[in-house]
This record gives C-alpha cells, sequence and structure tokens, in this order.
C-alpha cells in the first residue's frame, strides 16, 4: 500500500507547534493530522470531530477522538486547556465563527487556523 502523502499546510502547523506539547484539533476527521503530530513532534493529541463514522475511524486507529460540535462543545473544556488549537480548513464551515474563535482562544494557549485557498482550481 503507497505511502499517503502529508498535506503541504499539515507540515506548516507541525512547525509551529512546539514538540510534547498539548494539542485539540477540531473538526479532525480521521485523525491524520493529530497523528503526524503524535508520531513526528510527540504531541499529546486530542480531536473532536462532527461526523459519527470519522470519529469512529479515528478511534479505530488508537487516536483520542470525541465526536462533537464545535459550535456547542468547546464550552466543555477549562479554560487554557491545551497548548495549541487547531481549526484547519473547518471556520467557513462554521455558522459563528466568531464564536468558535472565541473558544478556540479560551481554551488554548494558542490558535492556528488555515483556510482552504478558494481560488485553486481543485477547491472549485
Amino acid at each position: 500500500m503507497p505511502k499517503k502523502s502529508i498535506r503541504n499546510d499539515w507540515k506548516l502547523i507541525e512547525s509551529l507547534i512546539n514538540p510534547r506539547s498539548s494539542v485539540l484539533d477540531i473538526g479532525c476527521g480521521e485523525g491524520s493530522l493529530i497523528k503526524q503530530l503524535e508520531n513526528n513532534i510527540q504531541s499529546d493529541t486530542r480531536g473532536i470531530e462532527i461526523d459519527p463514522e470519522l470519529t469512529r475511524k479515528a478511534i479505530a486507529e488508537g487516536l483520542n477522538v470525541v465526536q462533537g460540535n464545535a459550535e456547542y462543545d468547546l464550552n466543555q473544556y477549562s479554560n487554557q486547556s491545551f497548548d495549541y488549537v487547531i481549526l484547519s480548513q473547518t471556520l467557513q464551515a462554521m455558522l459563528k465563527p466568531r464564536d468558535v474563535l472565541n473558544e478556540l482562544l479560551r481554551i488554548g494557549a494558542k490558535a492556528i487556523v488555515s483556510f482552504p485557498n478558494f481560488g485553486h482550481w481543485k477547491i472549485r
């Protein structure tokens, strides 16, 4: 089976995170980014994913992922629970983006937010 290539934006995200930091990936999907962070920089990672099937796949891979909605469930985390909170290519799907950003800044010492390149031909 061919090895999956690492997305360029994930390489950049990884470079912004100090090794062995605590990280929450919001909208983590199957957990590919948190697995990368665990393997490459030994981060203590967690994930939250709205899709139950993707959550099950992440858990089956041994990842610490819970099923939840970023717009309603981040209030369950204490202030400054994580060194970093990641929201990668997810904010544009939120109904209340300002509220989500405020929660990111509350629960994480640092927030990393990325967006898809909507001008790229694969996204259009």
